[in-house]
């Protein structure tokens, strides 16, 4: 099977070496204003298509439509075409008759445009389209060891919002966390990173290995109200209702409901 790909960007050059290092096919790529080292380069994406049995379309969301829409018909009648985005359905692509489509999703975040082995042969992946199209990438994704699941077009919405609570969030609150420290301790940027990346480390650990149950720490997971209760009363403000909305996660998980109603107070 011959891969091609639209758009050089970080996910799909990464992609696009991966597959060639497990051993498939890479024919190249379309991409008008950047290069991807070291595969050729098509001239057009109708060249990229008729050169191709399953063509990726990897380029942001919001252009998705758009590079469908501009494709010949005639180049992909009888081929595959998938694109890479969490967010959308394989149903940006309207009518495809004649073409198989899908959706291929690596929960993984992308952070250039070569990506480690290492991380991608780790990466779970996600596809929902056609039942050829799932096939066909299903093959692709088993011959490279990688596990996935399908799921429904109805679903991706929060399949995508579940992976902003995991990633993005995570993010957003070791933010607010570095603050405090900055505003209410002293601490420099470097001095939070250096005090909070041990934590950070050992509890992504231990929820990749143990899962979440097992993994819980701290006064909320102990029943501990007495230091719940300073906590709340030395935050005000987004933080002191962030750390209310998370707290009372947490007691649900850990069963120490009886703290709840510390967090519904105003």
């Amino acid at each position: 099977m011959r891969i091609a790909f639209i758009g050089a960007g970080k996910a799909g050059c990464s992609l696009a070496g991966y597959f060639r290092d497990c051993g498939e096919e890479v024919a190249g790529f379309y991409s008008p204003n950047t290069r991807a080292a070291g595969f050729h380069m098509y001239d057009s994406a109708e060249k990229a298509a008729e050169e191709s049995d399953l063509l990726i379309i990897s380029v942001n969301d919001d252009s998705i439509s758009a590079v469908w829409q501009g494709l010949d018909r005639a180049a992909l009648r009888g081929k595959t075409v998938c694109h890479l985005s969490g967010s959308l359905t394989s149903e940006v692509f309207g009518a495809h008759e004649g073409v198989n489509v899908c959706s291929l999703h690596p929960v993984l975040a992308f952070s250039s445009r070569e990506t480690e082995f290492k991380y991608i042969k780790s990466a779970f992946f996600t596809l929902e389209g056609d039942d050829e199209a799932i096939k066909l990438i299903s093959e692709l994704v088993e011959r490279c060891g990688n596990r996935y699941k399908v799921i429904k077009a109805e679903s991706k919405a929060a399949y995508h919002a579940a992976a902003c609570f995991v990633s993005n969030f995570m993010t957003a609150v070791c933010a607010e966390g570095f603050d405090i420290l900055r505003e209410e301790c002293g601490f420099t940027d470097r001095e939070a990173l250096m005090a909070m990346s041990p934590l950070i480390e050992v509890n992504a650990a231990n929820i990749c290995k143990k899962g979440i149950k097992p993994s819980l720490t701290g006064p909320v997971s102990r029943g501990d109200s007495g230091t719940v209760t300073k906590h709340l009363k030395a935050l005000a403000g987004r933080k002191r209702d962030i750390y209310k909305l998370l707290s009372s996660v947490l007691a649900e998980e850990s069963g120490h409901t009886e703290l709840l109603p510390l967090f519904e107070e105003e």
